[in-house]
């Protein structure tokens, strides 16, 4: 049997990539790998779980010693995947799942190649102010995320797959029957 199908969802920051992908890995048994990050949580009573925080030093420990499949650098903080976590997922029987940047999603197809699936989620400029404003972030964050949203959406050319994310359990939809020919 051959090995599992890495699907990296990807897209623009404020599309909703993240809750898209928990929703589809949860409704098609997909297992997560999560990246690891300098980032201090946005709420720290109740840390984001699509992350394994760690202090600079440990990220550049492990760096260092060459224990990440990629890395990078966003706003000062630094980003990666545990080559561990990955082969330790992609020995079980079910399909994975991660979430990245047009970066880490490069280089994991690079390194993977046809084993990987880019599935890009994106929403238009506008929404993205909307959506972030409604939860109550921050102008800077929210400008932040503006700044970076044409040279992140380019990227869906890339992809294997592009969806835009205007109503989730429709974008869900369309996601689970365009993966149907990759899964194991």
């Amino acid at each position: 049997m051959s090995k599992p199908t890495i699907f990296v969802l990807t897209g623009t920051s404020g599309s909703g990539r993240k809750t898209v992908a928990r929703k589809t890995g949860e409704k098609l048994g997909w297992v997560s790998v999560r990246s690891c990050t300098t980032r201090v949580p946005r709420n720290p009573d109740q840390p984001d779980g699509d992350y394994q925080y760690i202090s600079r030093e440990q990220f550049d420990e492990w760096e260092q010693a060459g224990k990440f499949v990629q890395t990078v650098m966003i706003d000062k903080n630094k980003y990666g995947v545990l080559l561990q976590d990955l082969e330790s997922a992609l020995t079980g029987e079910r399909d994975v799942y991660l979430i990245l940047n047009r970066e880490g999603a490069s280089a994991l197809k690079q390194r993977y190649g046809d084993k990987v699936v880019r599935l890009f989620i994106y929403v238009d400029k506008q929404t993205v102010r909307e959506r972030l404003e409604s939860k109550g972030v921050g102008y800077e964050v929210v400008e932040n995320y503006l700044e970076h949203y044409m040279e992140e959406v380019t990227y869906r050319k890339s992809c294997e797959h592009v969806f835009e994310n205007v109503d989730l359990n429709r974008t869900i939809e369309l996601i689970c029957e365009a993966v149907k020919p990759y899964r194991r």
